[in-house]
C-alpha cells in the first residue's frame, strides 16, 4: 500500500510539472562600463532535457555556466503545488563600447523547443567610479527607466520627472522623484515632498524598498531608485511650478587612508550627510476650450455611461432608486453626478456617490457610482428620458456627449390619496374644494373676545403679573449666585472636598472588603491627599508633608491629627510596595481616616 500510494504521488509531481506553463527568461544590468564584469543568468522553470547559450559577440565569457536548482513541493487543502528552478549563470566581461544585443537562449523541454528573452546592454566607453553596494546589485531591476533624469555632474542627486510638460486642465501627469548616485547609500533623513500646489494629488503605491537599477545619464552610469510616485490633476490653467524636493541622504565614504593591514581588509568608513535639492520644475496647463455641452461637469478623459432603474413599475410614495454608472480612465474622483431632470411629482433625496477607482502610474481608472432615491407623491407614467453626460477628450481635444438608455417609470395610486387632492401638474383652475373644510374669520364680536376683555381688566389678572414678575427676580438671583460660585473652581472645590473624599473612602472600603492591599492603600491615599488639596485649595503637585503639615497648622488643626495624618499618608505610600498585610490592619487605617476627615471638616468648616 505504501508503494503505490509513494507512486501515485510521483505520478502527481510529474503531471504537474508537464502540466505548469514553462517560463524561460534572461536578466543582466542594461548599462555597463567597458571593461566591466557582469552576471547574465538564464531561469528555467523546469527541468531541460537540452541547452544551447546563445554567440556572445562583443563579450568575453570569463566563466560559466555555472548550473544550480532548486525546488518545493505545498500540499494546501488536499491541493497540489510544486515549484522548480532551474539556473545558468555566465560571467562575462564588456569589450568595447556600444549598444549591442545578445540573442535568445534555446532550451528543450518535455521535447518542446522554448526561447528565453533577448537582452540589449548599453557599453559606455570610460565610465569609472563607485556603483551600488553589492545588496543594491541584488535588487537591481534591469528594465529601462520611464522617464529621463536631468543631467548632473555629481556623484548623487535628486529629480521630479514628468511624463508630460504641457497638458489640459483635468488631464493626469504622471510626477515620479528619483534619486541618481553612484555612492552607497545608507540611509535617508530629513525628507520634504512637494506641496504640488495647484494640482489635486493621488499618491501611486509603490515598493517600501528602494529598488536600484543602472540608467546611463551623459556618458556615466548612476543606479536609479524610485522614492515616490504621483497622479496629479491640475486644477487651474496657466503655468504652475513645482516646488523642489529635498531629502538628506547618508552615504558611506572611506575615512582616509588605511592606517593597518586590517583597514585594508575591513575597510575604514564613515557616515557623510548630504542634503540634496531637485531642480523647480514649470507644468504648463492649458485652458479647457471654450462653449462646453450644458451635460459637461468637469470630466476629463475617456468615459461610458450607464443608467438604470430598480424597477419600472411602483406605486405612489414607494421609494425607486436610479442608479448611474460612470466608467472609464481620467479624473474620476472630481467628477459631479450627471443632471437628471424628475418630473414635479417626485420628491429627491441626496445622492449617495460610490468610487470604486484603481489608481495607478498609467492613470485613474474605474467606475463612480450615482444612487439616487426618488419617491414619487403623483400616479401616471413618466419619461426621465436619456441621460447626458460630457467629457473632454485631451486625446481628441474635443468635448465628446454620450447618452444612456431612454427611461421611464409607470407609477400607480396606493389607494390613500383622496379623490379630491390636486396632482401634480393641474392648473389652479382645475383645482376644486369638496365639503366645509374651510372656516372663514368671523369679524363680529362674539363670547370669547368679551370673556377676554373682562379678565385683563381684573384684580387677579394684575396680582398675577406681579407675583411672576417677583418669582422670577428670585430665580434670576439665585441662578446669578449660582453662576458665580460655580465660576470660582476653588470655592468649588472646597466646598466639595468632602463629597469627594467620601466618595473615594466608599471606593477604599470595596477594595478592602476584596482584600485587594494594593488597590486599598492607593485610593485611601487619594482620598486624604485629595481632601487637603480641595480643602485648603492646594495643588496635589505642590502638597508635600511639610507644606501639608505647615498649612494645616495654621487653619487651627491639632498637632496630634496632623501628626496622625502625616503618619496614615506614610504607611498608605509603604504599602503600596510592601508585601501584602493584614485585613485587620487596613481595617484600622480605614476607619482613621474616616475619623481624621471627620475632625478635619469640622474644624476647617467653622474656620471660615
Amino acid at each position: 500500500m505504501k508503494k503505490l500510494l509513494a507512486v501515485l504521488v510521483l505520478i502527481s509531481i510529474a503531471i504537474l510539472v508537464i502540466a505548469q506553463d514553462v517560463e524561460f527568461t534572461a536578466s543582466a544590468p542594461n548599462v555597463v562600463a567597458e571593461g566591466e564584469q557582469f552576471r547574465l543568468v538564464y531561469k528555467l522553470n523546469a527541468r531541460p532535457k537540452s541547452f544551447d547559450p546563445p554567440t556572445f559577440d562583443n563579450f568575453y565569457v570569463l566563466a560559466g555556466p555555472s548550473t544550480s536548482s532548486s525546488s518545493s513541493i505545498q500540499i494546501v487543502n488536499g491541493q497540489m503545488t510544486q515549484t522548480y528552478e532551474f539556473t545558468y549563470t555566465y560571467i562575462v566581461e564588456a569589450s568595447k563600447e556600444g549598444k549591442y544585443t545578445i540573442d535568445p537562449a534555446t532550451a528543450k523541454v518535455n521535447g518542446s523547443e522554448h526561447k528565453s528573452n533577448p537582452i540589449t546592454i548599453e557599453v559606455l566607453k570610460g565610465s569609472s567610479g563607485q556603483y551600488a553596494s553589492p545588496s543594491q546589485r541584488q535588487n537591481e531591476d534591469t528594465s529601462q527607466p520611464q522617464a529621463k533624469a536631468e543631467s548632473n555632474q555629481n556623484d548623487i542627486f535628486v529629480s521630479i520627472d514628468f511624463d508630460k510638460s504641457t497638458v489640459y486642465r483635468g488631464e493626469p501627469i504622471l510626477a515620479t522623484i528619483s534619486i541618481y548616485t553612484r555612492q552607497n547609500i545608507s540611509g535617508f533623513e530629513d525628507v520634504k515632498f512637494p506641496s504640488f500646489t495647484g494640482f489635486w494629488s493621488q499618491e501611486v503605491e509603490t515598493p517600501n524598498n528602494v529598488h536600484f537599477q543602472r540608467v546611463n545619464i551623459d556618458g556615466r552610469i548612476y543606479n536609479m531608485g524610485v522614492l515616490k510616485k504621483y497622479l496629479l490633476f491640475p486644477q487651474r490653467s496657466g503655468e504652475i511650478k513645482i516646488d523642489p524636493f529635498e531629502i538628506v541622504v547618508l552615504t558611506q565614504e572611506r575615512s582616509g587612508r588605511a592606517q593597518s593591514i586590517f583597514d585594508d581588509f575591513f575597510g575604514a568608513y564613515q557616515t557623510v550627510r548630504q542634503r540634496l535639492t531637485s531642480k523647480s520644475k514649470t507644468i504648463k496647463v492649458k485652458a479647457l476650450p471654450p462653449n462646453a455641452p450644458a451635460s459637461f461637469t468637469g470630466a476629463v478623459g475617456n468615459y461610458n455611461i450607464e443608467a438604470n432603474l430598480d424597477k419600472p413599475e411602483v406605486k405612489t410614495n414607494e421609494a425607486v432608486n436610479l442608479k448611474i454608472r460612470v466608467a472609464g480612465s481620467g479624473n474620476l474622483r472630481l467628477i459631479d453626478a450627471p443632471k437628471v431632470n424628475f418630473p414635479s411629482g417626485f420628491e429627491v433625496f441626496d445622492t449617495k456617490v460610490t468610487n470604486n477607482i484603481n489608481t495607478t502610474q498609467k492613470g485613474a481608472t474605474g467606475s463612480k457610482v450615482f444612487d439616487i432615491v426618488a419617491i414619487p407623491r403623483a400616479p401616471g407614467k413618466f419619461d426621465l428620458g436619456e441621460i447626458e453626460f460630457s467629457y473632454f477628450n485631451p486625446m481628441q481635444k474635443k468635448y465628446i456627449t454620450i447618452k444612456s438608455k431612454p427611461l421611464s417609470i409607470a407609477v400607480e395610486a396606493d389607494g390613500s390619496e383622496p379623490s379630491n387632492v390636486p396632482m401634480a401638474g393641474f392648473g389652479r383652475e382645475d383645482i376644486r374644494f369638496i365639503g366645509q373644510d374651510i372656516r372663514f374669520i368671523k369679524t363680529d364680536d362674539f363670547a370669547l373676545q368679551k370673556r377676554f376683555s373682562y379678565l385683563v381688566s381684573s384684580a387677579k389678572y394684575k396680582l398675577i403679573i406681579v407675583l411672576q414678575l417677583v418669582l422670577f427676580a428670585i430665580a434670576f438671583y439665585i441662578i446669578s449666585r449660582q453662576r458665580a460660585l460655580m465660576s470660582n473652581l476653588a470655592l468649588v472645590r472646597t466646598r466639595k472636598a468632602n463629597k469627594m473624599a467620601k466618595r473615594r473612602l466608599k471606593l477604599a472600603l470595596q477594595f478592602l472588603r476584596a482584600n485587594n492591599a494594593e488597590q486599598f492603600h492607593d485610593e485611601l491615599l487619594r482620598a486624604l491627599w485629595g481632601y487637603v488639596s480641595d480643602k485648603l485649595s492646594i495643588p496635589v503637585a505642590n502638597l508635600s508633608s511639610d507644606s501639608a503639615k505647615e498649612t494645616l497648622s495654621e487653619r487651627g488643626i491639632r498637632i496630634d491629627d496632623i501628626d496622625e495624618f502625616l503618619r496614615i499618608i506614610s504607611i498608605c505610600e509603604y504599602a503600596r510596595y510592601a508585601p501584602k498585610g493584614e485585613q485587620s490592619q487596613m481595617a484600622d487605617l480605614y476607619d482613621s481616616s474616616i475619623e481624621l476627615i471627620a475632625k478635619f471638616e469640622e474644624v476647617l468648616k467653622s474656620s471660615k
